[in-house]
């Protein structure tokens, strides 16, 4: 897949107008546009910004393959091949990038909980 059709892709996976994106980028929709065309590639600072609006690495942007959990998740600011994951963390992960920010909160706040419930249950 090339790189302007993983941009709509990912465009299209959160709802967004071009417009829309393009206003997140600071880009024009005529830009915008030909990103998705390859008519133009993004620059090195609009390409981090999409790469961190969606949470992919760049290096997913160019990937000619087609998508799996190895070519997007990235752990912090480096992507860990080493740690690969299996179905139900990647379906966990799918969902939860899914959620809503308050969503999101909720969601790690549920799970500082079990994971305090566990250890101290693991001391006594």
């Amino acid at each position: 897949m090339d790189i302007g059709k993983k941009i709509k892709t990912l465009r299209l996976g959160k709802s967004l107008t071009q417009t829309g994106m393009a206003e997140i980028l600071g880009v024009s929709k005529s830009t915008m546009s030909n990103y998705e065309r390859n008519i133009s590639t993004p620059d090195p600072d609009t390409l981090r910004k999409i790469a961190s609006y969606f949470d992919v690495t760049v290096d997913y942007l160019f990937n000619d393959e087609t998508d799996s959990p190895r070519d997007i998740i990235k752990e912090g600011t480096a992507y860990h091949p080493d740690n690969a994951l299996n179905k139900d963390e990647w379906n966990a992960i799918s969902y939860y990038r899914r959620l809503s920010d308050e969503q999101k909160d909720f969601i790690k706040g549920q799970m500082i909980q079990l994971y305090q419930k566990s250890s101290s249950s693991n001391k006594g």
